[in-house]
């Protein structure tokens, strides 16, 4: 039987942003007998970066896979409550997930290339969704790629395969690819954690420069990244939402003790 969640109210220390682009409500989930997030009340800001922070096994990565929609995939998993994106419940109001994914793109940890061209992967979604002329396809290939910062590295070997790209331009490939079938709302799930710092620290800049367009949501455990990208914070501990808010008073000044001990020891005693 599925236990009733006990309802909690999170405080919400919220910035002064014009508009929110995505917030849950009493959101949990399970897999099955395993209670993972528990009345999860979040907003996350349009336009901007927000950084979801928390020890591992916290529910980032089930929070943000909520939110298009993949976790529907896993055997067990159950879901009650509502996520929101512009007005629209996730899960009652897109009867079509490639809608759903069109408008809400990810990335995850490990760059996930396919075993084609360099080119092919860039159009692999768009190609799903309308038919492209061949000069269509020029523009789009070297817009996004250009967007992530990889044509003057790529640009003399769009019909190699991608998989002979490394590991950080793969990431970045796997950017342009998701950016390519316009999304409203980037989620990236660790992207960093499987490449070098040089990449890294390239994707972040990325990020930087996309942020002025899109609502981007980041899961890390990289404590100094967020630092140095995010306009907002979640930190999550044992499937609640302690705190949320934007970076300054985040690290500054947070409202738990739990908060200011995460974000400066890295230690959570949930």
């Amino acid at each position: 039987m599925t236990p009733t969640p006990l309802l909690k109210v999170v405080p919400v220390s919220e910035p002064e942003f014009a508009e929110w682009s995505v917030h849950s409500e009493d959101f949990n989930v399970w897999y099955r007998d395993a209670h993972i997030l528990n009345d999860i009340n979040v907003r996350f800001p349009a336009k901007g970066i927000t950084c979801i922070v928390g020890p591992s096994g916290s529910g980032k990565s089930t929070l943000i896979r909520s939110i298009n929609r993949i976790n529907d995939e896993v055997p067990g998993f159950l879901s009650r409550g509502s996520i929101s994106f512009n007005g629209k419940d996730v899960y009652t109001d897109y009867k079509d997930l490639t809608i759903l994914r069109t408008e809400i793109g990810m990335v995850f940890q490990k760059p996930c290339v396919f075993p084609k061209s360099i080119s092919e992967n860039v159009l692999f979604g768009v190609a799903k969704t309308r038919k492209l002329s061949r000069a269509e396809r020029l523009i789009l290939v070297e817009e996004n790629l250009r967007a992530v910062s990889l044509w003057k590295e790529v640009s003399y070997r769009l019909d190699d395969s991608a998989t002979s790209l490394s590991l950080g331009q793969q990431q970045r490939l796997c950017i342009a690819r998701t950016l390519a079938v316009k999304p409203k709302i980037l989620l990236l799930d660790e992207p960093t954690a499987s490449v070098d710092p040089v990449s890294g620290r390239a994707i972040e800049e990325l990020l930087l420069k996309l942020k002025k367009d899109y609502t981007i949501l980041l899961v890390t455990h990289d404590l100094q990244q967020t630092k140095r990208i995010a306009d907002h914070i979640v930190f999550l501990c044992d499937g609640e939402v302690i705190e949320q808010g934007d970076k300054a008073k985040m690290v500054t000044n947070p409202e738990h003790q739990k908060t200011k001990t995460y974000l400066s020891d890295s230690f959570c005693e949930c």
